[in-house]
């Protein structure tokens, strides 16, 4: 009977672990993880942007023009902040006054920030891709 109850109680706490441990993590495509694919729209152009979050560290890469650009970051309180992951990455076309990419997530899910192009510092939106419907 002893061991029933042992038996039951290591199932219990098990149980409520995992509860715990599910809470504490937030779900892709929430206000509070940019895990997934999304769609950068700089100066009229669609760039992919493919993000992964664990905690508040974020790594990704960047489809441009035929590039893959890796990232690396954080997002915390819905602020995002990226910046290549080689230093090759980190200043575009030799502009030494380049920045992070930052961003913050609106209420609607979508982001919106800057970034440094060959012109300076330029804004940007982005949406999560969505796959059409078949």
């Amino acid at each position: 009977m002893a061991m029933v109850r042992s038996l039951v109680l290591a199932v219990a706490v098990a149980v409520s672990a995992a509860g715990t441990a599910a809470q504490d993590k937030s779900p892709a495509g929430s206000l509070t993880d940019v895990t997934g694919e999304w769609v950068m729209m700089i100066e009229g152009h669609q760039i992919g942007l493919e993000l992964d979050q664990k905690a508040d560290q974020v790594v990704g890469i960047m489809h441009a023009m035929g590039q893959r650009i890796l990232l690396i970051g954080t997002f915390a309180d819905r602020k995002l902040t990226l910046k290549g992951e080689r230093p090759e990455d980190q200043l575009p076309h030799g502009n030494s006054e380049a920045g992070p990419i930052t961003a913050t997530m609106l209420d609607n899910g979508t982001l919106e920030g800057e970034l440094s192009t060959n012109r300076g510092r330029t804004k940007w939106t982005g949406e999560r891709f969505k796959k059409p419907q078949r």
